[in-house]
């Protein structure tokens, strides 16, 4: 396990770092923090070298300054996008459906989800009931135009046990609990067919999810006028946060110092090679999560890389690349755990702040916890509890 997290210091602490950390010039610009496809921040070092690093410190960074902003990461199951296109037409689909070219997955009854489903030999008949029992809802609840893309908390009307709503999605996941009443949630749950939590919009133009834009915790022009819930992601509780000066001034030093060796070893791959680097880093540290142990993360890199299926060819050219940039991966690694450090120090306040409002989760072994947070366009979750939880029950 990684060392345990430092301790809290004051805020003009937290102002100067912010200050000093916006003038770097390889940082992204802010609205590119918002697109679809959410990341861990540690991870963006594997995909784009030191500017995913800088671009990583600087949400956390903001998470802190700007806490209102952050939403819960509901567990839910499955995700799926409704509303309309161009065309006016109501669908309801999932990504897969919802981004075929031909447009044949943009279905517009419960039977032609079921219909497209057996056109493709996919059994999903409890799908099936379920998307006819909340498409009217849904489509009630719907107002205004695009899509909107949530995932599914529950299909069944809810049940009060000693004043608490209990729901789990996610067979993997967190079971959820909500206080019956007192609080806007439970009055939102009470004798609801069903809920979606909804977390994105997207354009009725758009052919793909990759449009898609962040609620920031809003249900957009749904409305809350049917037999579904549609939940937002704001946290009940807005919180306050703190940070530690010497977390963030490791992370920006190890930048400085690996910055140039990372990028020669993760931009400047052989040819051939420039996809195998983010899909290869996200198995192995995904590996090492379900593991239980993020010890290590250097020298085990070598050992998987070395068991890990390719090529002659590719192995060949990437053990080469590997000797000339030792620099570059050490750095990787380095700015990784200490992104990681840094973020958990945040989910560990998130996740006391949840502990205290009327929407709590639990892992399988009892831990109170969520799934995660959503913030500046990436996600903050304890990947040694909800992400090896998840990954372990599908290995």
């Amino acid at each position: 396990m990684i060392p345990s997290n430092h301790s809290m210091e004051n805020s003009e602490s937290l102002r100067y770092l912010i200050d000093k950390i916006s003038t770097i010039n390889t940082i992204v610009e802010a609205e590119e923090l918002t697109k679809a496809h959410v990341e861990h921040p540690e991870d963006l070092v594997f995909q784009t070298g030191s500017a995913g690093a800088s671009r990583g410190l600087q949400a956390i960074v903001n998470t802190i300054k700007t806490p209102d902003a952050i939403t819960i990461k509901w567990d839910g199951y499955p995700a799926l996008i409704f509303g309309k296109g161009v065309d006016g037409k109501f669908i309801i689909c999932d990504k897969h459906m919802f981004n075929k070219k031909d447009g044949s997955g943009h279905v517009t009854s419960p039977k032609a989800f079921q219909e497209y489903d057996l056109a493709r030999g996919i059994d999903r008949s409890d799908l099936h009931q379920t998307i006819a029992n909340i498409w009217p809802g849904l489509q009630k609840a719907y107002s205004g135009k695009g899509f909107y893309w949530g995932d599914l908390l529950f299909s069944r009307p809810l049940q009060a046990v000693d004043g608490l709503y209990k729901f789990k999605a996610n067979p993997n996941g967190i079971l959820y609990t909500v206080e019956e009443q007192g609080n806007w949630v439970g009055e939102l749950l009470a004798g609801k067919q069903g809920g979606i939590a909804v977390h994105q919009y997207i354009p009725p133009e758009a052919t793909s999810v990759e449009s898609a834009q962040l609620l920031n915790g809003t249900i957009g022009q749904l409305q809350n006028n049917s037999n579904v819930a549609i939940v937002p992601a704001k946290m009940p509780i807005t919180p306050k946060l703190k940070a530690s000066k010497a977390d963030i001034s490791k992370v920006q030093q190890a930048i400085t110092k690996y910055g140039e060796s990372i990028d020669q070893w993760i931009l400047q791959s052989p040819a051939g090679t420039k996809t195998v680097f983010p899909s290869m880093c996200t198995v192995y540290i995904n590996k090492k999560i379900v593991s239980g142990n993020l010890n290590n993360l250097l020298d085990d890199f070598y050992k998987f890389f070395e068991t890990r299926p390719m090529s002659d060819n590719i192995r060949a050219k990437l053990t080469e690349h590997f000797k000339v940039n030792q620099a570059g991966i050490q750095g990787a690694f380095a700015i990784w755990i200490e992104l990681y450090k840094l973020k958990m120090s945040v989910v560990t306040q998130l996740d006391k702040v949840a502990a205290a409002s009327p929407i709590k989760g639990y892992l399988a072994d009892g831990t109170q916890t969520q799934e995660g947070f959503v913030s500046q366009g990436i996600k903050l979750v304890n990947r040694m509890g909800f992400s090896r939880q998840n990954l372990s029950a599908r290995t």
